[in-house]
Parts: structure tokens; C-alpha cells; sequence
């Protein structure tokens, strides 16, 4: 059996758009609960990145360059595209949370409204 992950519950929601698939009230919790979860990792994954980038930007500035030169390099970096992309990350992952509970919501609405 396959281990739950942030990115198997991200594409298999994806996908469930995609196929325009109804996904009941049960379901939507599930998801936020095991993301909210598991969003741990993603923030630690986030932090490291952080770190690499300012060590490296802190030696930049040691050895002599500007603050904003320093910042200007580091966009450059592989590991700062992939800070911003971890970012984007735990955005989507926060915003799938909150849909998720207003999707529960609503359907638990309709269930009661029949």
C-alpha cells in the first residue's frame, strides 16, 4: 500500500476536477485533516530552503557585496526557485484546506436540506 502524501492527495484532487468527479462531505474532511497533517513537512522543507538561501547571501555579503546585490544573486539560485516554489506549495496545500472545509460545509448543507 501506497503511503499518503501531500502530493498523492494534491493530484487526486486535481484530478477530481479535472474529471468533474462530486467528492462528498466525508471525503473533503479526510483531505484537509490528513493536509493539515502533513503540512509539517512541507514547512520544514520550506525552512531549510530559506536557510540555504540566507547562508549563502550571507556570505556574499561578508565577502564584500552590497545587501541589495546579495538579494539580486540569490534570485538566481536554484535554491531560491525552489524556495518560492515550496512557497506556492504550502499556499496551495493552506488554500485546498479551506476549500475543503467550505466544500464539507456546503455539502453537509444539501444533505440536510433533503
Amino acid at each position: 500500500m501506497e503511503p499518503i502524501t501531500i502530493d498523492t492527495i494534491l493530484t487526486w484532487l486535481k484530478e477530481s476536477v479535472e474529471q468533474k468527479r462530486i467528492i462528498d462531505a466525508h471525503t473533503w474532511v479526510d483531505a484537509a485533516q490528513k493536509l493539515n497533517v502533513l503540512i509539517g513537512d512541507e514547512h520544514d522543507k520550506l525552512f531549510n530552503l530559506q536557510q540555504q538561501v540566507a547562508i549563502k547571501k550571507a556570505a556574499l555579503i561578508v565577502a564584500g557585496d552590497s545587501v541589495a546585490k546579495a538579494k539580486a544573486l540569490s534570485e538566481c539560485w536554484d535554491e531560491y526557485r525552489e524556495m518560492k516554489r515550496q512557497e506556492a506549495k504550502i499556499g496551495q496545500i493552506e488554500e485546498a484546506i479551506r476549500i475543503a472545509k467550505v466544500q464539507s460545509r456546503l455539502k453537509d448543507n444539501e444533505t440536510r436540506s433533503y
